[in-house]
């Protein structure tokens, strides 16, 4: 039976979260007002590979989509109105583009010229990424005559500088997710996301920063980093180290089964620790944690190029290999990327800040991926029908 009492004002939409090493679900009921109702599905895990490559990933991903489809299925016989799919890394690519235009007289900014610029790149876009289907673009801040401007439609200027998120999937990651998402949301519209613009645009919505943040997501195979300033997405950036990257390494150590890492790793961060095994699993946990603070010094070392970081950082993550990975950041080796030149002030992002968007005792799920896309549904998208 249905578990939301739908309005005329109120929509189903299913949301799907696509990570390197999960596909989440969630049925969220989306309406003008807050709060918002949500029943989130078990998380279906991606089959844990020890060489990772981008076709059996793939396989794997389309294995788990169909499983948590399933899942959100049956938990909703009701109408859906909408499937919102997102991807995170390593299942899309973006940038942010800036365009100017000058021109010796003043010019009208017609609404018309924001979607010529965005259709032009959106041309170029594709042409760049032959493997890749555009997803979204959005335009995250524009500049009349060198000033910022919240509503540039219909105003008067020599200059108009625009940043522009422009986003592509995987080709074949989206076909196959349309194939299984049709198979059980029979004559549902579907459209696509990315976690960066999720992230941001709910984010910079909540933390008021005048100087920015950075937001670091610790997936199971890859980690994003993304620059907030000025209430603008100012970077974005990747690289393919995770949390199974550790769990391999700990495999490795013990010569364990994969699947039984996660376990290991857990116990041991509660303090459960043998003595034959403690010191192997430490000596990985030390490995991983500074290869994976080289890699995204590496990463922090060409975003810092133009100009220093701001201080704070928001960590989205699963414990206990999020507090590994993050726990030294806040040190001194890391002060030199940083606009005060003193180490980064981290916080990790929990269900709380978002308690206030939902029912009663729904946030307390947990997921904070599906809890942002759902805030992103109910708030940022019009839905079509």
């Amino acid at each position: 039976m249905p578990i939301f009492k739908q309005t005329p004002k109120s929509k189903v939409v299913a949301i799907i979260d696509i990570t390197s090493s999960s596909v989440g679900g969630a049925l969220v009921e989306s309406n003008e007002n807050y709060p918002i109702a949500i029943s989130a599905a078990p998380r279906s895990p991606v089959n844990f590979l020890f060489d990772v490559n981008l076709e059996a990933s793939l396989r794997c991903t389309t294995d788990a989509l169909r499983l948590t489809a399933k899942k959100m299925k049956s938990l909703h016989l009701g109408k859906i109105d909408e499937v919102l799919c997102v991807f995170s890394s390593p299942w899309f690519s973006s940038k942010i583009k800036t365009i100017t235009v000058t021109r010796e007289k003043p010019f009208e900014v017609k609404k018309d010229f924001f979607s010529q610029l965005i259709k032009e790149e959106e041309r170029k876009f594709n042409n760049d990424k032959k493997e890749s289907r555009f997803i979204e673009h959005e335009i995250i801040k524009t500049e009349l005559n060198g000033y910022f401007v919240k509503n540039p439609a219909d105003k008067t200027a020599h200059s108009v500088k625009s940043y522009i998120y422009l986003s592509a999937g995987v080709k074949k990651a989206m076909e196959l997710a349309e194939k299984e998402v049709a198979k059980v949301f029979v004559h549902t519209p579907l459209r696509f996301a990315t976690s960066s613009l999720v992230v941001f645009k709910v984010l910079s919505d909540i933390i008021k920063d005048k100087e920015g943040f950075l937001i670091i997501d610790i997936g199971g195979e890859t980690t994003e980093i993304n620059i907030i300033r000025n209430n603008a997405l100012e970077q974005s950036a990747s690289f393919f180290k995770g949390n199974n990257f550790l769990f391999r390494k700990v495999s490795a150590a013990l010569n364990t089964f994969l699947k039984e890492t996660s376990s290991i790793v857990q116990a041991y961060s509660r303090g459960h620790r043998s003595l034959e095994s403690s010191d192997k699993i430490a000596a990985a946990i030390k490995d991983s944690t500074e290869e994976w603070r080289g890699y995204l010094k590496s990463s922090l070392t060409g975003m810092a190029e133009e100009n220093l970081l701001p201080q704070n950082i928001f960590i989205i993550g699963d414990d206990p290999v999020c507090g590994f990975f993050s726990s030294g950041l806040e040190k001194s080796d890391f002060s030199e990327f940083t606009i005060l030149r003193k180490p980064f002030i981290v916080q990790k992002i929990n269900p709380e800040w978002l308690s206030h968007y939902f029912k009663e005792d729904d946030y307390q799920r947990k997921d904070v991926m599906l809890m942002l896309e759902a805030v992103y549904a109910n708030k940022f998208l019009d839905f079509r029908f």
